[in-house]
Order: C-alpha cells, then sequence, then structure tokens
C-alpha cells in the first residue's frame, strides 16, 4: 500500500478556476425553425387536400352522411385557416383586406398546379374545373397501395416460412402475383419467377393437410420474397420515377421547397 501511495499519478489534473454553464437546448424545436416555411405549408395543404379528395370521393359512393359531411367542412375550414395565417404570420396583412380564407385556397391551388392533382376537391371548392382526364393523386395513391399491399404480403410470406405448416402457403403466392401484377412495369420481372415454381408449390401443398416446403423451395421463396421488398423500399428512386403519376406530385413539391415568395407577390 506505501509504494502504491508513492507512485505518481498517470495524468496531471489541472484543477478548475471556474465552472462553465452548461448550455440548455430542451426548448428549442427538433426541426429548425429556419426550415423552408413554404416547404411546411406546401405538405400540410397536400395532406389536408388528400382528405378533402377522399371525403368527396366517399360522398359520391355512399351518399351524404352527416359525419363525413361535417369532417368534410371541419377540413376545409382547417385548410382555409392554415392558409390565411400563414399570411399573418409573414407580414401580408394587406393582402387579406376584403380576401376570404376560401379565395386565397382557389389562388394557391391555382398556382401550384394542385387543381389539376384534385380534382373533386377543386370542384367542392369552387375552384376553375381542369380539364383532365383523371386524378394523378388517385392514380398516384392506388399503386402506391398496391405497391404497400405487395410489400406487406411479401414480409408474411417470410415469416411464415417459419412456421412447420405451410398449408396457405400456395395462396399467399397467389396474393403475391396478383399484387405484382397491380403494383407497375418495375414489378413484372418478379411474375417469372412467381410462375416458375408455383405449380410444384400449389401441388406440395395440396398433397398433405400439414405441407411442408423443400429446403429449396423455402430458398426460393425467401429469395423472392427479399427481393421484392428491397425493390419497393430500398431502389432508391426519386419520388418522380415511383409511379407514372408521380410526376405532378414531385413537381409541386420541389416547386414549394424552393418557393421564397415570388409567385406570392405576383397575385398582388
Amino acid at each position: 500500500m506505501a509504494k502504491l501511495l508513492g507512485t505518481p499519478p498517470l495524468i496531471n489534473i489541472t484543477p478548475l478556476t471556474e465552472i462553465l454553464e452548461v448550455p440548455i437546448h430542451i426548448n428549442n424545436p427538433i426541426h429548425p425553425n429556419s426550415a423552408n416555411k413554404h416547404k411546411r405549408l406546401g405538405l400540410k395543404i397536400l395532406n389536408e387536400l388528400s382528405r378533402i379528395e377522399m371525403f368527396v370521393t366517399r360522398i359520391e359512393t355512399v351518399g351524404k352522411q352527416e359525419e363525413i359531411l361535417a369532417e368534410l367542412e371541419k377540413t376545409v375550414s382547417h385548410l382555409e385557416q392554415t392558409l390565411y395565417t400563414f399570411e399573418l404570420e409573414n407580414g401580408k396583412e394587406d393582402r387579406l383586406e376584403n380576401t376570404t380564407g376560401r379565395t386565397l385556397l382557389r389562388r394557391y391551388m391555382d398556382r401550384t398546379g394542385l387543381a389539376a392533382m384534385f380534382p373533386k376537391a377543386s370542384e367542392h371548392l369552387g375552384v376553375d374545373p381542369v380539364m383532365t382526364s383523371s386524378s394523378f393523386m388517385e392514380a398516384h395513391l392506388r399503386q402506391m397501395s398496391s405497391i404497400n399491399q405487395l410489400v406487406s404480403i411479401a414480409i408474411q410470406l417470410q415469416n411464415d416460412l417459419r412456421l412447420t405448416n405451410h398449408k396457405f402457403i400456395a395462396h399467399q403466392i397467389a396474393l403475391l402475383y396478383q399484387c405484382i401484377n397491380q403494383a407497375g412495369t418495375k414489378y413484372t420481372v418478379f411474375k417469372g419467377r412467381v410462375e416458375e415454381h408455383f405449380g410444384t408449390v400449389k401441388d406440395l401443398c395440396n398433397a398433405s393437410d400439414e405441407p411442408l416446403l423443400t429446403p429449396e423451395l423455402q430458398t426460393w421463396l425467401n429469395e423472392l420474397t427479399v427481393d421484392i421488398v428491397a425493390e419497393a423500399l430500398f431502389s432508391g428512386r426519386p419520388m418522380a420515377q415511383q409511379t407514372p403519376s408521380a410526376g405532378p406530385l414531385s413537381d409541386y413539391i420541389n416547386r414549394v421547397s424552393n418557393n421564397d415568395g415570388s409567385d406570392d407577390q405576383q397575385q398582388q
């Protein structure tokens, strides 16, 4: 012990002459306020118009129901108030005289191309009709929904391969094949891979009450589903290439991301 006490320290610590204050950021936002305010507004409007488009579509399908109408008008009111508040917070009070939130919304939709992306919402809001054969957003969301379903089934198949009973695997692969047909041209390459072994899997599943895929078939199905998930989620394609109808959506997001307010000035 005496020898230990006589050993010099490994490092000399300089005594502190003062204690520095630790900076606290608890009240600071996670996302800096300097982020593009036009982009934040654009994404809010995109979300609300999607809801309005959905509500109008439901009304066309099931008729005017009190609950749907209430949600529709609530969403419209919130959207108009969002735009009105944005103008106030950005020092444009002079532009709001004798102007309603609905007028601001119509101008915004015309200027940014949202009127063509949401034709049903546009009609409900009284925006001048845009001649378009179909809704870009409706087509895009429909295809993205098919891709999402394709990924869900692929992941479910990966999990079910761990089971000791593959009785329903053939049925699930049939659903997978159907989703591939609906997911778009980028997924047609997987059709041939399904067709290659589907007949064998179907015969095996019908051969007994508790069938089990062979190791070779399990490897084939696992590799197939892994490739499908990778194509859907990790391809690295830009938004404009996700679906044939994604171009207008991508253009809109790029437009609001780069907006410095010059477009707004044109409306004065």
